[in-house]
């Protein structure tokens, strides 16, 4: 009995050191102190879905928000003709539903699972009360946000004036590792037609667009898998000539600083 004891503290405490990694990558806790981390990682459970699984539909009553560790999720409206338009895709270290708080405690989107996540989820009610009772949450609940909504909103602001190739591009560079420069490999997030969706194009246009791509850029895309020779001439054709020393200026200034 004692030794089973001692293995189920274990596996409470690695679990529990599994959630507090989770929260402490996810952009809400970036600059949180760890008592306030704490407080969330008490009521945090662990839970796996699958591809296809609807976390929540718009209008439904929100009782948790997640933590995305891995996997991607999408958020998206549904019209009225049935049609479903795609608000966002989000992926490791993002938020999903937290945004309910600011509506009533009512999604404001549907989620849909497109490849399988695991996710920490906690009770909305938690973060409602830490936002109304602690400055320092409030805070980083708008700095999440703020950040949030810039990206989304600067990346429709740039994909109004790309071309289609350029905008495939644009979504394969955020794919790459972030310190290469020549040779990467790496495999697509989701199907094709998802990411044609997610870049608001049909299925011929996107054809069309990555054939051009390739001509292009050079780049080979075999089932899931994506291979770039050179990732410095795709990133001269999606945002042009100067594209490159501008990225590597602002590399080597993060790296002074840090």
């Amino acid at each position: 009995m004692v030794l089973l004891a001692a293995s189920f503290e274990r596996a409470v405490s690695g679990q529990q050191a599994g959630h507090l990694a989770a929260l402490r990558n996810a952009r809400l806790f970036f600059d949180l102190p760890d008592a306030e981390i704490f407080r969330f990682n008490d009521v945090a459970q662990a839970r796996i879905y699958k591809k296809g699984k609807v976390l929540y539909l718009e209008g439904d009553a929100a009782e948790y928000f997640y933590i995305l560790c891995g996997g991607w999720v999408k958020l998206f409206h549904t019209m009225a003709n049935g049609d479903e338009m795609i608000v966002d895709m989000l992926t490791k270290g993002d938020l999903v539903g937290e945004s309910a708080l600011f509506e009533k405690d009512r999604h404001t989107s549907s989620a849909q699972v497109v490849e399988d996540v695991s996710v920490v989820s906690i009770p909305l009610r938690v973060l409602k009360d830490r936002i109304a009772n602690s400055q320092t949450m409030a805070l980083s609940m708008l700095s999440a946000l703020s950040l949030h909504h810039r990206r989304h909103y600067g990346e429709m602001a740039l994909n109004a004036t790309q071309s289609a190739p350029q905008r495939i591009g644009c979504f394969l560079l955020r794919l790459c590792p972030r310190d290469k420069t020549k040779k990467v490999v790496f495999q697509l997030p989701y199907d094709k037609t998802l990411i044609a969706d997610t870049l608001g194009m049909n299925g011929a246009t996107f054809s069309r667009a990555l054939n051009m791509l390739r001509l292009k850029t050079g780049l080979r895309i075999k089932g899931t898998s994506v291979e770039i020779d050179v990732v410095d001439k795709l990133i001269k054709f999606v945002y042009g000539p100067m594209a490159t020393k501008d990225l590597r200026d602002n590399k080597t200034e993060r790296r002074r600083k840090a």
